[in-house]
């Protein structure tokens, strides 16, 4: 389990990214509050923490304000959320 909290944190950095003067506000928000309130909330049962923030993280990929830039970006933190999820059912 430890080793899916420090891959947590890894992609807790990797959404901080989007915390740029590019990205329109309300996205920055959006993706702060999945970190903050889903992703890191260790008072959340895993299975939640993840899929809340992938389905936060569909909202961000899906808006159209999203600098075109950031969508691999979006995809790729999707596809780790994905695999943690995967590993977290099976153990």
């Amino acid at each position: 389990m430890a080793d899916i909290e420090a891959r947590i944190q890894q992609i807790a950095q990797v959404l901080g990214q989007l915390d740029d003067s590019q990205v329109p506000r309300n996205i920055r928000a959006s993706a702060k509050e999945s970190v903050d309130k889903w992703l890191l909330n260790k008072d959340k049962d895993m299975d939640v923490r993840l899929g809340m923030t992938a389905s936060k993280l569909d909202e961000i990929f899906n808006d159209t304000n999203l600098p075109i830039h950031y969508g691999p970006l979006c995809l790729q933190i999707q596809t780790a959320l994905e695999t943690l999820m995967a590993e977290v059912k099976r153990s």
